[in-house]
């Protein structure tokens, strides 16, 4: 009877054994997502992750990891182990979740030389700060039952990159702006000293910036204080002309001369910023003979330009 009441015994040790056993794997591997002040809380035995939306941060908790990060400027690298609770700015987070797989010493032939372990190794990588929090390998289950929580932070945190994005374009668009702007009164103002200078003055910083001084010259006056039309003509062939509102810088090769009643029209070619021939009005009211003395010069130093172009074949 003895041996009976051992096979007993031990029968109900062992299955007390074993649902204890059972009990013990489930709460190790019992796993839960939470509503916590200000966003949301996944928790396993091991480690607890917040999602902190109203900060923008990921807090970490685990009891066992290894925390990482670069020498930064003014910031010595560092790194540390153990219980570690880490908090990372959400906006370049990036979480990788992987399977690990043992080698197989002798694989059978056609199988794998490799097979699932059973675990998973998680990381937390903070790209902006240079920093990794990778914890101790995870049990699978736990690890499948992080990944749908591990996608919502993944999706949080790319919204958040967007709309940082969408945050500096706008800045940038509003600096262009604002520096478009500023040139624009920039070139008002200059415009009204340009205005306000002098005939002499004017021609003096045309001459600045074509940088000669013409052999020939007139100019017509618009009763305002200010110049109607001018020319300026150097013996090379280099000329600036001015009419209306316009002011040209250029030569007189493939220029057209043109008699108009009263005054001569000018076609003139390289102009900056006119891929076209334009056309300058100059020597109204001024003498017949004037214009006609002008018109000769100005068609002899074209047509010995033309001359001075290599002939091609």
């Amino acid at each position: 009877m003895d041996w009976i009441l051992w096979s007993v015994g031990a029968i109900f040790v062992l299955s007390i054994a074993a649902y204890l056993y059972a009990e013990l794997q489930a709460f190790w591997m019992r796993t839960a997502v939470t509503k916590i002040p200000g966003g949301q809380r996944f928790e396993a035995h091991e480690f607890s992750v917040d999602m902190l939306r109203r900060a923008g941060k990921i807090r970490v908790k685990a009891r066992k990891a290894t925390y990482h990060q670069k020498a930064r400027e003014g910031q010595a690298e560092m790194e540390k182990q153990g219980a570690l609770d880490v908090t990372f700015d959400a906006l370049g987070l990036r979480i990788e979740l992987s399977r690990m797989v043992r080698t197989l010493s002798n694989p059978k032939s056609g199988q794998e030389a490799t097979e699932p372990s059973g675990w998973h190794s998680l990381a937390f990588l903070a790209t902006e700060e240079d920093a990794e929090l990778r914890l101790a390998p995870l049990p699978s289950k736990v690890a499948d039952e992080f990944v749908t929580f591990a996608k919502q932070i993944q999706l949080w945190v790319e919204r958040l990159e967007h709309q940082r994005q969408a945050r500096l374009d706008a800045e940038e668009a509003a600096k262009r702006e604002a520096e478009e702007a500023a040139a624009a009164k920039a070139a008002l103002k200059a415009k009204g000293k340009v205005n306000a200078m002098t005939p002499d003055e004017q021609i003096a910083q045309w001459r600045r910036v074509a940088g000669f001084t013409g052999t020939t010259s007139e100019v017509g006056l618009d009763g305002k204080g200010g110049i109607e039309w001018f020319i300026d003509l150097d013996a090379t062939g280099r000329i600036t002309l001015h009419s209306g509102k316009q002011t040209a810088h250029t030569t007189l090769r493939g220029a057209t001369v043109t008699s108009l009643g009263g005054e001569l029209e000018i076609n003139v070619l390289d102009v900056e910023g006119h891929p076209d021939p334009h056309s300058f009005r100059v020597l109204k009211n001024t003498p017949p003979d004037v214009r006609r003395a002008w018109k000769e010069r100005m068609e002899i130093l074209r047509d010995s330009l033309k001359k001075m172009v290599p002939a091609t074949t």
